[in-house]
């Protein structure tokens, strides 16, 4: 990943950093972080936590301290309605260890991306959806989204059959469900320009992921007609 230009963008965070690369080998080191200023964060605004991998960190320089790389999905979602709060995420990070992790944290909605690293290293789809339980138990979000994984152009079967997995845990959990990667796949991998290496989105890939995440998440939110309270109505 040496040599490329880096955007970043400070965001309001508790903590955070993704992963996904036991099926790509090592990628680097991360760029040095780069001062910029956070606007005041608005107290009206939808908190959001997210755990997961590589795909959601990305090229962030300093995940955790809310500076967000052009190529992390969150740094599309993310605005003044939406701040990031907290959450947990580790290049490589099974969902095991996203587990062992967690912590609680004060979000109105938890956003899961994870599992690819789960059937690179041969976990079974029982054990990753028992691990994505757990985490959603200890953020404590009353709302929760899942979504569906990238493309793994290597190896597509692996993520479909994870994704149908994850979709119908959403069902059963009455959890939301999105099929973010949706706009990046040209049947089932990724679609000219939308990865870096046939795992990673790009920035624009990224982009994408992150608009759809964002629609999702604030509909998950809002208040609806007859509670006048936040939505739990499961869908996608």
């Amino acid at each position: 990943m040496a040599g490329r230009e880096v955007e970043t963008v400070r965001i309001p965070t508790v903590a955070l950093a993704l992963s996904v690369a036991v099926l790509l080998g090592g990628c680097g080191g991360q760029p040095a972080p780069a001062a910029s200023t956070a606007a005041p964060p608005n107290p009206d605004a939808t908190r959001l936590a997210v755990v997961g991998d590589s795909i959601t960190e990305a090229d962030s320089p300093d995940f955790d301290g809310g500076e967000l790389g052009a190529e992390s999905w969150v740094r599309h979602a993310v605005g003044e309605d939406l701040l990031l709060v907290g959450g947990w995420a580790r290049w490589g990070a099974t969902t095991s260890q996203m587990a062992a992790a967690v912590e609680p944290v004060d979000a109105d909605v938890l956003v899961i991306l994870a599992g690819t690293n789960d059937v690179g290293s041969g976990a079974t789809h029982e054990s990753t959806l028992s691990n994505l339980r757990r985490i959603a138990g200890t953020v404590g979000a009353p709302e929760v989204v899942i979504s569906a994984v990238p493309p793994i152009d290597a190896a597509p079967e692996l993520a479909t059959d994870l994704n149908a997995a994850l979709e119908n845990l959403a069902r059963q959990e009455g959890w939301r469900w999105v099929d973010a990667p949706a706009g990046l796949r040209d049947g089932e991998q990724f679609a000219e320009g939308m990865a870096s290496d046939g795992l990673h989105p790009t920035r624009e890939g990224a982009r994408v992921l992150g608009e759809a995440i964002r629609e999702t998440v604030l509909a998950a939110a809002a208040p609806t007609p007859a509670a006048g309270g936040r939505s739990g109505t499961a869908g996608g």
